[in-house]
C-alpha cells in the first residue's frame, strides 16, 4: 500500500505565510527581487537559441531534415531580434553560428558586420563573420578579422587556423606565416579530427617548399601520404621537393611516373612539360603539350604548346595556340603578352604593339602586360614610347623596382648611360638584392666607365668601375677594372685586383694577359711572364697567341733576354694589338740591347741596333726616345773615337734636359767624352764641377770615371817615367777601387820601377794566377835582374799559356831565344793553364 503524500501548498499561500511571519516578528521587511521584463529583442534570442539547441540535437542524431528546419527557424529568430534591436550582440552572434551551418554566408556578412563595427573586440562577432568573408573570397575584409580570432587561440576557434593557413599558403605565397598558423591547428585539433591532417600536412608540405625548406616539406609530404592511396597532389609536391634539392632528372622521373599511372590527371603533364621546356628537351616537351591538349583542351593546355611552338622557333604556330587561350579566357594577361611576343618574333611589330596597345586600352590594367608593351616598344626601336609606358609602370607599382628596371633597359638601348645608372640605382634603393638590377647597373657603369676612359677621364672611369666590380664580381669585369687601373697607372693596384680576378670562374687567357702587364708594371717581370705563359697556354687562336706573345716579349726585356724580347718584336704576327705593342716598344727593345752592348765595349754593335731603333720609329726627332736614341749613338760613337760627333749627338740629346737625364748628366758626359780623348786635366776639371751636387744613382759612375782618371793619368807618368806621380795617381785610383787586381799590379810595376824590386815580386807571385802581366814581369825580372834564365823560361812559358797574352809573338821569341842559348829544353808536361782566369783587364806595364 503506497504512502499518501500531503498535498503541496500553493505558491500563493507560501507568499502570504512570509509576509504574515515578518509583519510579527516587527524586523524591517525586504523588496522582493524580480528580474526585469525581457525585451522583444531578448525574448526572441531566447526562442532563437532554443531552436538552436533542438537543431543541434537533431544533427547528432542524424535527422538532417528536422535539424534544417530548427536551424531555419533559429536564423528568423535571430534576424527578428537583430531587427528589433540592431545593436544587439547576441542576437549577432546568434544569426552568425546559425548562418554558417546553414551557409548562409551573405546574410551573416550583411547583418553581422555592422555590429562587429560597434564592438570590434567581440570574439563571437569576429569568428562568424571572418569566416563568412573568407568564404564570399572577400579576402581583404575576411583577413584582419581572422587574424583577430586567431591571435586569440581559442580552442572553439580552431577552423580559423586552417583557413588562415590555406589562404597563407595559396593566396599570399608567405610560408612562415602558413606554417604557423598550421602548426596552431594541430596543436588545437580534437582526436576525433585527426583522419583529415593529411590536408594539413600537405598544405604544410607548401608552407615549406615556401619557406625554401626542402628537408622539412619533404617530411610534411611524406606523413600526408602515409596510410593513404597515392596521391597526385602529394606526390607533386615531393617533386617540388626533388627540384628544390637540384635533382631534376629525379623530379622529372616523379612526375613522368604519374602522368603513366594516373593518364587523365592534367597536373602531371602540365608540371612535366614545364620542367622538359626549362631544360630545353623540346620533343619530350612538345610530347606532354599536346598529350594535354587531346586531354582536355583546356587554357593551361594551350598555353604550354604555345610556349614549346615559341621554343621550338615557330611563331606562328605559337600564335595560334596562344589565340585558343585568350579563346577560352579572354582577359588572360600572359596570353595577350604572348600572343604580342609571338607576333614580334614574326618581325611584326607594329601589329604587336597595337595588340597590345588593344589590351591596355581593353582595361586590362596589368602591370605585365604594360611591362611587355614598353618592352616591345623597345626592341621595335620606338624608345620614346618605351619610356612612356614604362614610366606609367613605376606610377602603378611605385614601390617595386620593376618600373625602374624597365626604364633602365630603355636607356641602356639607346646609350644614355646616366640615366641607365640613375634608373637602376632606384631600383635597387627599392629592392637592394634584385638580381637583373645589379647586373645591368654593373654593364651600364662598365660602358660609360669605357667612354670615360677613352675621353681622358680615367680617374672617374676607376670608380664606376670600381662600383660596378663590387656589383659583379666576375673575371670579365675584374678585368675592365684592372685595364682602366692600368691605363691610370695603378699598377700595384691592378695587379692585387687581376690576382683576385683570375681566380674567378670563367677566368680565360685574357685575365691572365692583364695580369702579366699589371705584374710587369708594378716592377715583377718574372711573374709577369709566368702569367704571360699562363695566358699563352689558354689562347685559343694564333691572334690571341700573338697578343700574349707582345706582352712576353716586354717581360723578357725588362728581364735582360734582349734577344729573345727582339725575336718575338720582329715576329708579331697579325694580332692588330700585338702590332701596336710591336711598333711602340721595337725601338725601346734595339736601344735597351745598343746600351747592353756599350756596357760590354761593343760600340759597333750598339751603333747598329741603334740604327734598328731609327728604322723601327722613334715618334720625331725632338721625342724622349729620339732624343735617348741620339745619347745612345753619341755614347756609341765615343767607343768608336769619332768625339766630335758624339760631342754633337750629346748636345741634341740633352738640350733641353729631357726627363729621363739628371741635371749634371750633360757634365758628366762631357767629362766622359774628355776623358776618351785623353783630355785628361779637363776631364777631371768638368767631372769635379758635374760632382759637387752630388746624386745618389750616380756615385758608381762618378767613383768608376775618377777611378779611371787616375789610372790614364797613372800610366801617362809611368810611361814618362815620373814615378812619384805614377804612384800618387795609381794610389788613388786603388783607393777607389781597393780590389782591382790590375791597379795592384801596375802598382807594382811602379815599386819596381822605384827599386823596391822585392815588394813588386811579392806582389806579381800573388796575382801570377789572376794577371798574364805578373807571370811577364816576373820572367823579365828573372832574367834580367835574378839571370835565372830557367825560372825566365817557367814564366815566359806560363805567361803564354794563360790564353790572354797580348805581347805572346814577342815573348815567344824571347823563350825560344833563350832555350837555344842556355838548351833549355820543354818540360815533359805542359803547364797547366790558370783554371780561373781573371776577368780584369789589366794594363800592359812591364818593368
Amino acid at each position: 500500500m503506497s504512502r499518501m503524500r500531503s498535498p503541496r501548498p500553493s505558491v500563493r499561500r507560501l507568499v502570504a505565510a512570509l509576509v504574515l511571519a515578518q509583519s510579527l516578528t516587527g524586523t524591517a521587511a525586504f523588496a522582493q527581487y524580480r528580474p526585469p521584463p525581457m525585451t522583444e529583442s531578448q525574448r526572441l534570442v531566447r526562442e532563437g537559441e532554443t531552436a538552436q539547441v533542438d537543431a543541434s540535437t537533431a544533427a547528432t542524431s542524424g535527422d538532417k531534415k528536422r535539424a534544417e528546419t530548427k536551424y531555419r527557424k533559429a536564423l528568423e529568430l535571430f534576424e527578428k531580434a537583430l531587427a528589433a534591436e540592431a545593436t544587439s550582440v547576441p542576437a549577432a552572434a546568434g544569426l552568425g553560428a546559425v548562418g554558417l551551418a546553414l551557409n548562409e554566408h551573405e546574410r551573416v556578412a550583411s547583418l553581422v558586420a555592422p555590429v562587429y563595427a560597434a564592438n570590434p573586440e567581440s570574439l563571437e562577432l569576429a569568428y562568424p563573420l571572418g569566416i563568412s568573408l573568407f568564404k564570399l573570397k572577400r579576402y581583404e575584409e575576411a583577413l584582419p578579422v581572422l587574424q583577430q580570432v586567431s591571435v586569440a587561440n581559442q580552442p572553439e576557434h580552431l577552423l580559423v587556423h586552417y583557413y588562415l593557413g590555406n589562404y597563407y599558403a595559396l593566396a599570399l605565397q608567405d610560408g612562415e606565416a602558413t606554417v604557423a598558423e598550421l602548426q596552431a591547428y594541430l596543436a588545437q585539433r580534437p582526436d576525433k579530427l585527426a583522419g583529415n591532417d593529411y590536408q594539413i600536412h600537405e598544405l604544410l608540405g607548401r608552407g615549406h617548399l615556401l619557406r625554401n625548406d626542402p628537408a622539412a616539406a619533404r617530411l610534411s609530404f611524406e606523413r600526408a601520404q602515409v596510410g593513404r592511396t597515392e596521391s597526385v597532389s602529394i606526390q607533386m609536391g615531393l617533386g617540388v621537393v626533388l627540384e628544390m634539392e637540384g635533382k631534376m632528372a629525379e623530379a622529372m622521373a616523379l612526375l613522368e611516373g604519374l602522368t603513366v599511372r594516373f593518364p587523365q590527371v592534367p597536373e602531371a603533364k602540365e608540371r612535366l612539360g614545364r620542367l622538359l621546356l626549362e631544360s630545353n628537351d623540346l620533343p619530350r616537351a612538345e610530347v606532354q603539350a599536346l598529350a594535354l591538349v587531346k586531354l582536355g583542351g583546356t587554357a593551361a593546355s594551350h598555353m604550354l604548346l604555345g610556349d614549346v611552338r615559341m621554343a621550338q622557333a615557330r611563331p606562328a604556330e605559337a600564335e595560334t595556340e596562344y589565340r585558343k587561350v585568350l579563346d577560352l579566357a579572354p582577359g588572360d594577361v600572359g596570353a595577350q603578352i604572348a600572343v604580342g611576343m609571338a607576333l614580334q618574333k614574326q618581325g611584326r611589330n607594329e601589329e604587336a604593339i597595337s595588340f597590345l596597345e588593344s589590351a591596355v586600352q581593353s582595361g586590362a590594367d596589368s602591370l605585365s602586360l604594360w611591362s611587355t608593351l614598353g618592352s616591345v616598344n623597345r626592341r621595335a626601336g620606338r624608345y620614346a614610347r618605351a619610356v612612356e609606358v614604362h614610366r606609367r609602370v613605376v606610377e602603378m607599382a611605385p614601390k617595386q623596382a620593376l618600373g625602374h628596371v624597365l626604364l633602365g633597359a630603355d636607356h641602356f638601348a639607346t646609350g644614355q648611360w646616366d640615366l641607365t645608372i640613375e634608373d637602376y640605382t632606384q631600383a635597387l634603393k627599392l629592392e637592394p638584392e634584385h638580381a637583373d638590377a645589379k647586373k645591368w647597373l654593373a654593364r651600364a657603369l662598365a660602358n660609360r666607365a669605357r667612354d670615360r676612359a677613352g675621353n681622358g677621364r680615367v680617374d672617374d672611369a676607376v670608380r664606376d668601375l670600381r662600383r660596378a666590380y663590387d656589383l659583379e664580381r666576375t673575371s670579365a669585369m675584374a678585368r675592365r677594372l684592372g685595364a682602366v687601373l692600368l691605363q691610370q697607372g695603378s699598377h700595384a693596384e691592378a695587379r692585387k685586383v687581376m690576382e683576385q680576378g683570375v681566380q674567378l670562374p670563367e677566368a680565360a687567357w685574357r685575365e691572365h694577359l692583364v695580369l702579366g702587364y699589371a705584374r710587369l708594371g708594378s716592377g715583377a717581370p718574372k711573374e709577369a711572364l709566368e702569367s704571360f705563359e699562363k695566358a699563352g697556354q689558354m689562347a685559343p687562336d694564333l691572334a690571341a697567341v700573338s697578343d700574349v706573345s707582345a706582352g712576353s716579349a716586354l717581360a723578357e726585356m725588362e728581364l735582360g733576354q734582349v734577344d729573345a724580347a727582339l725575336k718575338r718584336l720582329t715576329e708579331p704576327g697579325t694580332s692588330k694589338r700585338a702590332l701596336e705593342v710591336t711598333r711602340a716598344n721595337l725601338s725601346r727593345v734595339y736601344l735597351r740591347r745598343a746600351f747592353a752592348r756599350l756596357e760590354a765595349g761593343d760600340g759597333a754593335g750598339a751603333r747598329q741596333d741603334v740604327e734598328s731603333a731609327e728604322r723601327a720609329g722613334l715618334g720625331g726627332n725632338q721625342s724622349e726616345l729620339a732624343r735617348l736614341s741620339a745619347f745612345a749613338k753619341g755614347l756609341a760613337q765615343t767607343e768608336e773615337g769619332r768625339f766630335g760627333d758624339a760631342g754633337n749627338l750629346f748636345k741634341r740629346a740633352l738640350t733641353p734636359t729631357p726627363g729621363w737625364a739628371r741635371p749634371n748628366t750633360r757634365q758628366l758626359v762631357d767629362a766622359f767624352l774628355l776623358y776618351r780623348g785623353d783630355k785628361l786635366p779637363q776631364a777631371r776639371k768638368t767631372l769635379t764641377a758635374a760632382a759637387r751636387r752630388p746624386i745618389p744613382e750616380q756615385a758608381q759612375f762618378t767613383a768608376t770615371l775618377t777611378s779611371a782618371l787616375h789610372r790614364r793619368e797613372a800610366e801617362r807618368a809611368y810611361s814618362s817615367g815620373n814615378m812619384r806621380a805614377a804612384e800618387k795617381a795609381f794610389k788613388a785610383a786603388l783607393a777607389l777601387s781597393p780590389d782591382s787586381v790590375a791597379l795592384q799590379h801596375n802598382l807594382a810595376c811602379v815599386a819596381y820601377r822605384g827599386k823596391k824590386a822585392n815588394d813588386a815580386v811579392a806582389v806579381w807571385k800573388k796575382l801570377e794566377g789572376t794577371v798574364p802581366q805578373a807571370s811577364l814581369n816576373l820572367g823579365i825580372d828573372a832574367q834580367e835582374r835574378r839571370r835565372d834564365m830557367t825560372q825566365a823560361v817557367d814564366s815566359y812559358r806560363r805567361y803564354l799559356a794563360s790564353g790572354a797574352a797580348p805581347r805572346a809573338a814577342a815573348v815567344r821569341e824571347w823563350k825560344e831565344r833563350l832555350q837555344q842559348i842556355y838548351g833549355l829544353a820543354e818540360p815533359a808536361t805542359a803547364p797547366t793553364p790558370n783554371p780561373e782566369p781573371s776577368s780584369a783587364t789589366a794594363s800592359d806595364t812591364t818593368p
